[in-house]
């Protein structure tokens, strides 16, 4: 085998097209899946349907969550991705362990759907954030570290910011979970606002970006 056709089997085995193939595969699924625990209430006893509505607030709290959460989750993907020229075997592998956690994210979903105010599901649909959100930071590190898996280097704004920003999500999931038992609301309300949170500092870092930045193209 001469060194063209070594350069070529190379660029096939590190191709990331079948990494992005799967993981855009998965996250659809997800986002399907989440929307299942939304079921068109029965009116029962003369009762109206607003007040039939009101009772499937909770499903609809848990989908919006979960929703915003995957499309965030995908957002990073794409981001990260769009700056990798290659794979190995440990990006491979750290990206499949990135989907695990988003996949058990409608079963989290579907637990605070129905027992919103329980501690227990609070905390396991945390966990589940909290999970997504250090993986995303694993997967993040380890390629942006390694400039031959890249387009081009990553300057080191750029690696900050986002460490920043999702170190930020893990502190908050993790209070979250903390106060679960003892204020399960505030524990939904900080789930929900995290996402908030999340959008704000990202048009702040795109806004404070120097020109040409990677940023720029950031979703």
């Amino acid at each position: 085998m001469d060194h063209t056709q070594e350069l070529r089997q190379y660029d096939r085995l590190h191709d990331p097209a079948r990494v992005l193939a799967l993981s855009d595969g998965v996250i659809a699924i997800v986002i399907t899946l989440l929307v299942l625990e939304i079921h068109v209430p029965e009116l029962t006893g003369g009762q109206d349907l607003a007040e039939a509505l009101h009772e499937i607030r909770p499903s609809l709290t848990g989908f919006v969550i979960s929703f915003i959460v995957t499309a965030i989750a995908w957002a990073g993907h794409r981001d990260l991705f769009a700056l990798i020229r290659r794979t190995d075997r440990t990006l491979v592998w750290l990206n499949i362990l990135y989907l695990f956690p988003l996949c058990l994210l409608p079963f989290g979903a579907a637990l605070i759907s129905r027992y919103d105010r329980e501690p227990v599901a609070l905390r396991l649909f945390g966990l589940l954030l909290v999970l997504i959100a250090i993986t995303r930071l694993i997967i993040w590190l380890y390629a942006t570290n390694r400039r031959h898996l890249l387009y081009e280097p990553i300057s080191r704004r750029t690696k900050t910011a986002v460490v920043l920003i999702v170190g930020v999500q893990i502190v908050l999931y993790v209070l979250a979970v903390l106060i679960s038992e003892s204020a399960p609301v505030a524990s939904l309300v900080i789930y929900a606002g995290v996402p908030i949170l999340y959008f704000i500092a990202m048009f702040v870092d795109r806004s404070t970006a120097p020109p040409g930045a990677v940023e720029d193209d950031f979703t």
